[in-house]
């Protein structure tokens, strides 16, 4: 004979078990809301906090309604990894400053705590239900510097190197110096703002949101996750380049005009793209599921 372990309701009767987690996350917050007020590149971590509420109340009428908790000494174990990157990030902060790095550490710490504590009241299954909101929180997470230097650097770098080549092309003599743009007439400095940073964390954000809300395919999710990335890169390279040729033109003062108007361009065009690449997704996954069931419909008769 066999068996299996009696599964407890996963219901609101569930959610004052909970309260832990939620005094984690309030935490959490808290110490991230600072980073959001100083940063001025996750300033758009509120609307973030927004869209993982949006994301956990769309998947609570689909959770798993039994489930199994997990042992007890697997939570207790998630809860010692994690309070060592919590007191750490917590004296650190104290005793010298509030970094990205802490707000990292922190955030890792206190991510094992929701895990700990949602495994133990619901289970295993709840928690792979409602894993991709709490990792898509992470959008807002700022990275250690150790991470976010190179990045930014390499980005830098790459769209440099791009200009340069595209004027070439285009019978312009440039040449790059560092992420510094030559032109005959003037320079042009290619900074973290318009690395494409700011439109490829923007990006990032949409497409995980809306690719989880549109798609059913985890294959076409990722996808769509990758082409969102292409097309931030993409935006940001006409936009880089059309500044320098704006400059090539009319100099520094035809630039700066010019300039704000294309970094919205580039948002818009971002935008425009995921939209409608979203549309020809869903469109394609319900002509693959017709022809799915018109395929067994014909196979059963």
């Amino acid at each position: 004979m066999t068996g299996t372990a009696p599964g407890v309701p996963v219901n609101s009767a569930c959610l004052p078990w909970l309260i832990p987690a939620g005094i984690v996350t309030l935490w959490w917050v808290n110490d991230l809301s600072f980073q959001w007020a100083t940063l001025i590149e996750y300033q758009f971590g509120w609307i973030v906090l927004m869209l993982t509420a949006y994301l956990a109340w769309e998947r609570w009428p689909t959770r798993p309604k039994t489930d199994i908790p997990a042992p007890f000494w697997f939570c207790f174990l998630l809860c010692l990894m994690a309070a060592p990157l919590v007191a750490a990030s917590e004296l650190y902060k104290n005793s010298v400053a509030r970094v990205p790095s802490t707000a990292f550490t922190l955030s890792l710490g206190c991510c094992l705590f929701l895990v700990a504590n949602l495994l133990l009241v619901c289970g295993r299954r709840t928690l792979r239900h409602f894993l991709f909101p709490l990792l898509f929180f992470f959008v807002a997470v700022p990275l250690p510097k150790s991470i976010w230097n190179p990045v930014v650097f390499g980005l830098q770098q790459l769209v440099t190197w791009m200009d340069v080549e595209a004027l070439r092309i285009m019978g312009i003599a440039a040449d790059r110096q560092g992420s510094i743009i030559n032109l005959p007439n003037c320079q042009v400095g290619v900074n973290e703002a318009c690395s494409g940073i700011r439109s490829l964390q923007s990006s990032i954000m949409a497409a995980l949101f809306v690719g989880d809300l549109t798609l059913r395919s985890n294959r076409w999710k990722v996808t769509f996750f990758f082409a969102g990335i292409f097309l931030a890169m993409a935006g940001n390279f006409f936009r880089s380049l059309f500044l320098a040729y704006s400059a090539y033109l009319g100099g520094p003062d035809q630039l700066k005009k010019v300039h704000d108007t294309a970094g919205w361009s580039v948002l818009a065009f971002t935008a425009i793209g995921l939209v409608l690449l979203s549309l020809m997704i869903t469109r394609f996954e319900r002509l693959a599921e017709n022809y799915r069931k018109l395929h067994a419909a014909g196979v059963s008769a």
